[in-house]
């Protein structure tokens, strides 16, 4: 390796560690202010959509977006491709949420929940939206682009979840902090990548990419459930 690409390779790292730490940070002083202000009823409302967004987001990117940076010659064919088929995957897991979010309700005696669900669960199309900007810049091995648009998402977001907390809005507060940091997120990765998707889908490129994605896809689901289920049990 070249003292360049070395050079390269150690900026990534620590712009990576920086977005981690730094956004967690924020997050928690956010978390203190939000905690004084709202109930536990407020945060338990949110909590218990956490399983829902978290297997959306394995499901979103199904391997995808690792298949694209390990794939040497990708074209702007195969980066299309993905976008349009995690809009469509988004685009599904919005629709069946949405439509299931009065039972969802009803199995847990919270009426408030569905409609709570159905705003919340917005995020996934926002998740949906960034997965190729996302893996487009690790490919540049351009986190500091990534930690930039994290820490101004995260920033906004805790502003304005404290601001509807302070005014009285109660779960709202907390839904709306979610939403606003990933269309934020969203939006600067979209700006910052200087990527848009062209006209076509390959499902040539598609088979290509989900071959090894797909094996990507049933790690990254037995994750989630170990970690977002098991511990509930």
């Amino acid at each position: 390796m070249s003292n360049s690409l070395k050079q390269v390779a150690t900026k990534g790292v620590l712009w990576s560690s920086i977005e981690r730490f730094s956004v967690q940070g924020i997050q928690f002083v956010i978390m203190i202010i939000m905690a004084r202000l709202l109930t536990p009823e407020d945060y338990g409302l949110v909590g218990m959509l956490t399983i829902f967004l978290a297997v959306s987001q394995s499901l979103i990117d199904s391997g995808f977006s690792q298949a694209l940076i390990r794939k040497q010659n990708r074209t702007e064919v195969d980066n299309s491709t993905v976008f349009y088929f995690n809009i469509a995957v988004g685009l599904a897991l919005y629709l069946l949420f949405y439509i299931s979010a009065p039972w969802v309700a009803d199995f847990y005696g919270l009426p408030e929940l569905s409609l709570v669900m159905r705003v919340v669960c917005l995020g996934i199309i926002f998740n949906s939206l960034a997965v190729v900007q996302r893996a487009l810049l690790t490919v540049r091995i351009d986190f500091k682009t990534q930690a930039k648009a994290s820490l101004i998402a995260a920033v906004i977001s805790g502003m304005t979840g404290i601001i509807l907390a302070y005014t009285g809005f109660g779960v709202w507060a907390l839904v709306c902090q979610q939403l606003v940091n990933l269309g934020i997120n969203t939006l600067l990765l979209w700006i910052f990548s200087k990527w848009k998707p062209m006209r076509t889908y390959s499902w040539k490129s598609f088979r290509e990419l989900f071959s090894f994605g797909s094996k990507l896809l049933a790690s990254g689901l037995l994750d989630t459930t170990y970690n977002n289920i098991i511990p509930l049990s």
